[in-house]
């Protein structure tokens, strides 16, 4: 990958087009069965999973003249918003046949501007899903596997407890003041809880029902 990346990179140089290029770079899941194949530091759990260490990953701007080096941006970002960021660019149009669910957040990358999102959805399925609200996350099932395919990203025990779960479990946390999800406060904060869980079921009814499940 360092190579390939290189060679991309040595390309735009003698072309002469590095100037005029913004470079991204990311991951598009935390790593999986962390502790025994992966890290993903302290963060909760791995891919598969709707906890941080599995939809928190690291990316990287570059751009010369605009993203100065060294900065940092904190503020959540969704990898959707790409696209706008591309298309406003590029000068193209944001309106499109369907609307977009990314934002531009071009400004945030170069001026360092809060992020314009204030909600991510990781995850909408008739099984599970996660809404994160500022720093406020709700989270759905949070022990079975975000998808089918994910399945064996999990522990054994996790996917018994998954065909055994007879009762939905729901879980909120304060990332700000717990970013390793360690403290649950669904029965502390019930007030957040239910305006996160209105506002994820808003989110889910626009979802298309999977093909895999049956009436």
């Amino acid at each position: 990958m360092d190579e390939a990346i290189g060679q991309i990179i040595g390309a735009l140089e003698e072309t002469g087009r590095r100037k005029n290029a913004l470079i991204f770079f990311s991951s598009d899941n935390g790593g999986p069965q962390p502790g025994k194949v992966t890290s993903n530091g302290p963060l909760r759990a791995g891919k598969g999973t709707l906890y941080e260490g599995g939809v928190q990953v690291v990316a990287c701007a570059a751009w010369e003249g605009h993203i100065k080096p060294g900065s940092v941006v904190k503020s959540p970002m969704h990898m959707v918003d790409l696209y706008p960021t591309l298309l406003t660019l590029a000068g193209a149009a944001l309106k499109q046949k369907l609307p977009l669910d990314g934002m531009d957040i071009l400004p945030c990358l170069t001026d360092g501007q809060p992020s314009p999102r204030q909600e991510i959805l990781h995850n909408a399925t008739p099984f599970n899903g996660a809404l994160r609200v500022g720093d406020w996350k709700l989270v759905l099932n949070g022990t079975a596997p975000a998808s089918a395919d994910e399945e064996g990203a999990q522990p054994k025990a996790n996917k018994k407890k998954k065909r055994a779960a007879a009762v939905e479990t729901v879980e909120l946390f304060n990332l700000a003041d717990d970013p390793y999800e360690k403290k649950d406060l669904a029965t502390v904060q019930p007030a957040k809880m239910k305006a996160l869980r209105q506002r994820y079921d808003a989110l889910a009814k626009q979802a298309v029902k999977p093909k895999n499940v049956k009436e």
